[in-house]
């Protein structure tokens, strides 16, 4: 039994901007994160890397109610990064929020073309499909989803 305490060390502290900002959105301190993030692309080495703060930015902008700051952001993630998986659905989820049920689907479908294994694009795609009548392949959609869900769990 003590080496299983031995073994016990407590979490490591975030370290760089990254972790400080996703920390921050994780507590629910969405306008804190918003200066760490612009910190965190400062540190980023690569386009691939800002358009993924681009896009985390574009979340916490939501979160705060601001939704055309947040398009703005996810349009700048794109600039940097076309094939942003996460970006494309999150655009896809604010055009589903007002309506556009089908603009939504073409952008997880765009999702799909660059990452088929997402699972949040399958999950979204199957609602925007049930949405719009297409149930048998709003089943598909979300039984994919499912299925790579469980594959990250393990």
């Amino acid at each position: 039994m003590g080496s299983w305490f031995a073994a016990w060390r407590p979490p490591r502290p975030p370290q760089t901007a990254y972790e400080r900002a996703v920390a921050l959105i994780e507590r629910g301190r969405h306008a804190d994160s918003l200066a760490v993030w612009d910190a965190a692309a400062g540190e980023a080495p690569d386009d691939a890397t800002r358009a993924r703060i681009r896009n985390k930015r574009g979340v916490a902008l939501i979160a705060l109610g601001r939704r055309n700051d947040a398009v703005a952001e996810f349009c700048a993630a794109l600039v940097l990064d076309e094939r942003s998986a996460p970006v494309l659905v999150n655009i896809g989820n604010l055009l589903l929020e007002e309506g556009h049920i089908e603009d939504a689907s073409d952008h997880y479908r765009a999702a799909l073309r660059c990452d088929e294994r997402y699972a949040a694009a399958h999950r979204n795609l199957g609602i925007a499909c049930k949405r719009a009548g297409r149930h048998a392949e709003a089943v598909r959609h979300l039984r994919v989803a499912t299925r790579q869900e469980m594959r990250l769990k393990r």
